[in-house]
C-alpha cells in the first residue's frame, strides 16, 4: 500500500503528520527567512548536528589557540548556568564574587602589588580586555595632560607589527593614532629600540606582547620597560600594556622566573585570555590592571538596574555567567600545580613531535631558547617541488588535520611558516601520528612534483 498525504478533509499539517526522517532529510536548510512552520526538537537538533559535521574537527585543530577541550564535570558547570546573566550583578551575586575572586587570583600570579580589591573585570575576550585597558591609558593620559595646561586631542598608541589586528581595531574605533612599528627584517618580536623613535608626549602607552601569536615568543619587555623606566626619568611618562592573551596562562608556569608582568615597574594592565591556556571554552577573558585605581572613574557606569545600583566596567551588558564560572572551576581543579602540569604536558608532546619532524630533511624546525608558547614552528625547504600551503593541504586531505601556514608580518613576508599548537587533549598518540602524516605527505608531493595541479586549498589564517 502506498504512503499518501491526508485528504482535502484533513489538512495536512506538518507538525503533525510530517515523518521524522522526512522533516530534515528531504529539504534545504532554513535560509533567508523564518521557515514557515517549526518542528521537531530532534529533527532541529539534527539539522544543525548534521551542518557541524561538514566543520574541521576540533580535536585535529593545530591552528586555534583556543580550548577544544574540557572535563564532564566542567561542561556540567557550564550547561547549568548558561541561562545566567553574567552582567546582573544584583540578581547573581555570587557570581559577581566569584567573577572578583578570578581576577585577584590572576592579580596574584601575574605578581601584582597586594591589597587591590577588585584590579580588573571578567571580559568576552582578550578583545574586550583591550579595548577596556587601551581606554583606561587613553584616560589617564588625557587626565595628566589637562592637569599640565596642554592639548589632549591628538593621543597615539605605539606597538609593533606583530601584535594581533584588535589593537588596530581600538586605534580605529576610539580616534588613536597608530603607531604600527613594522617587525625588523630578519627579526620576529619587537625591543626597545625599535619603539624608542615613535614614543613622544602624546604617546599614550606602548604594547608589549608575551606569546606572539605568528611565532608564540615575546617581545622584549624587560628591554622596553627599562626604555620606558629611563623616558619617566626626563620627564615623559608612558605606560605598557602587556598583551598576554596566549602567555599569561603559560609563562608563570612554564617559566616562573621570567620577568613580564607586574613585576615590571611600566606595567600598569594585562590582557589575559581564560579560553586558551586558561583551559576554558570560548569566551573568556580577563583584563588585570596594576591597582584598583588604574581604571579612571569616568569609565565606570553606574547603573540603577533592577533595583539596585550597580557599577560596569564593561563593553556590553549581557553574557552567560557559565565562562566565568567555566574558569573558576579551573582554578579550583588544577590548582597552581595542575596548571604547571599541564604546561609541562604540552611542552613534552611538542618536544616529542619536533624531534620527529627534525628527522625530515624537507622541513626546517626553529627552536628558540627563550620563553615560548607550547608550539612548533617550522617551514619547508625552498629546494623541495612544493611549499608550505601544499603541504598543509595534503595534511588536511589525509586525516583533517587544520594547520596553518602563513606570512610573516610587514618586512618580513618572504617568510612563510608552519605554526602547530600542542594542546592537553592532543597527546603522544596523536604527536606520533601527525608525524607519520608528515613523512607520508613529504612523500607523496615529492613523487607528484611541482608541476601537478595543486591539491586543496590550504587552511592559511594565523589565529588568535
Amino acid at each position: 500500500m502506498s504512503a499518501s498525504k491526508p485528504g482535502s478533509d484533513h489538512p495536512f499539517n506538518p507538525e503533525r503528520d510530517e515523518l521524522l526522517i522526512e522533516s530534515y532529510f528531504t529539504k534545504p536548510s532554513p535560509d533567508g527567512k523564518l521557515p514557515e512552520h517549526g518542528t521537531a526538537p530532534r529533527a532541529a537538533y539534527g539539522a544543525v548536528a548534521n551542518e557541524m559535521m561538514l566543520d574541521g574537527d576540533p580535536d585535529k585543530n593545530l591552528a586555534t589557540f583556543v580550548t577544544t577541550w574540557m572535563e564532564p564535570e566542567a561542561r556540567m558547570v557550564i550547561a547549568e548556568n548558561l541561562h545566567r546573566n553574567y552582567i546582573d550583578h544584583a540578581e547573581y551575586p555570587r557570581t559577581a564574587e566569584i567573577s572578583k575572586r578570578c581576577v585577584r587570583m590572576i592579580h596574584n600570579l601575574f605578581n601584582g602589588p597586594e591589597g587591590q580589591e577588585t584590579p580588573g573585570t571578567a571580559c568576552a575576550g582578550s578583545s574586550e580586555a583591550v579595548m577596556l585597558g587601551a581606554l583606561s591609558m587613553k584616560w589617564n593620559w588625557k587626565k595628566r595632560r589637562k592637569d599640565a595646561g596642554k592639548s589632549d586631542a591628538t593621543p597615539n598608541l605605539v606597538y609593533g607589527a606583530d601584535v594581533h589586528v584588535v589593537w588596530d581595531k581600538f586605534c580605529r574605533y576610539f580616534d588613536v593614532e597608530p603607531r604600527e612599528v613594522p617587525v625588523p627584517k630578519g627579526k620576529t618580536v619587537m625591543s626597545a629600540e625599535d619603539f624608542r623613535d615613535h614614543i613622544d608626549e602624546n604617546t599614550i602607552g606602548v604594547v608589549g606582547v608575551v606569546g606572539t601569536t605568528f611565532t608564540g615568543q615575546c617581545d622584549d619587555v624587560v628591554g622596553i620597560d627599562a626604555m620606558l623606566t629611563e623616558l619617566k626619568g626626563k620627564g615623559l611618562e608612558v605606560p605598557m600594556h602587556v598583551d598576554a592573551a596566549s602567555g599569561g596562562f603559560v609563562f608563570p608556569f612554564s617559566h616562573p622566573e621570567f620577568k613580564w608582568d607586574f613585576r615590571l615597574d611600566s606595567v600598569v594592565s594585562i590582557n589575559t585570555s581564560g579560553h586558551k591556556f586558561g583551559l576554558v571554552y570560548p569566551g573568556i577573558g580577563w583584563l588585570v590592571t596594576r591597582t584598583d585605581d588604574q581604571v579612571p572613574e569616568d569609565l565606570i557606569f553606574y547603573e540603577d538596574y533592577l533595583g539596585e545600583k550597580d557599577a560596569t566596567f564593561t563593553l556590553n551588558f549581557s553574557g552567560s555567567a557559565s565562562f566565568v564560572l567555566a574558569q573558576y572551576y579551573q582554578f579550583i581543579r588544577y590548582g597552581h600545580s595542575g596548571y604547571s602540569s599541564a604546561v609541562r604536558a604540552m611542552t613534552t608532546n611538542r618536544e616529542s613531535l619536533a624531534d620527529l619532524l627534525r628527522a625530515e630533511d624537507a622541513l626546517e624546525v626553529f627552536d628558540d631558547d627563550r620563553p615560548t608558547l607550547p608550539l612548533l614552528i617550522l617551514k619547508t625547504h625552498d629546494a623541495e617541488p612544493f611549499d608550505s600551503n601544499d603541504l598543509v593541504g595534503e595534511l588536511a586531505r589525509r586525516r583533517g588535520w587544520l594547520i596553518p601556514a602563513y606570512q610573516m608580518p610587514p618586512n618580513n613576508e618572504n617568510d612563510r611558516i608552519i605554526r602547530m599548537l600542542i594542546k592537553i587533549n592532543q597527546t603522544r598518540e596523536l604527536a606520533d601520528a601527525l608525524a607519520e602524516d608528515f613523512s607520508a605527505s613529504i612523500k607523496y608531493l615529492r613523487k607528484r612534483g611541482a608541476t601537478k595541479d595543486a591539491g586543496p586549498p590550504a587552511h592559511t589564517g594565523h589565529g588568535y
